[in-house]
C-alpha cells in the first residue's frame, strides 16, 4: 500500500486470528520465531497481541472499543 505521494510503501498482510489462550499464542509466537503474535483471546474473545519485551519477559495487548468498555461498567 502506498502512502500518499511519498516513496513509502507499507506491506499489507491478512492474518486469520484464531481463538486461543495466551499460553498457546506464546507457543505459536516462539514456533514461528517472531517478536509478536496476533490472536483472539478465547477467554475474552478480544483481538489480542502477545509480544516479547526486553529481556526474557512477555506482554499482551487486548484490543477493545470505548463503547464496549462503557458497557462493562
Amino acid at each position: 500500500v502506498s502512502v500518499g505521494d511519498t516513496p513509502i510503501v507499507i506491506r499489507r498482510k491478512l492474518h486469520i486470528a484464531e481463538p486461543m489462550s495466551i499460553d498457546e499464542a506464546l507457543y505459536e509466537m516462539e514456533l514461528i520465531g517472531h517478536d509478536f503474535f496476533l490472536f483472539v483471546n478465547k477467554e475474552t474473545m478480544r483481538p489480542s497481541v502477545v509480544y516479547r519485551r526486553h529481556g526474557w519477559s512477555y506482554g499482551v495487548f487486548e484490543i477493545d472499543t470505548p463503547e464496549n468498555v462503557d458497557k462493562q461498567k
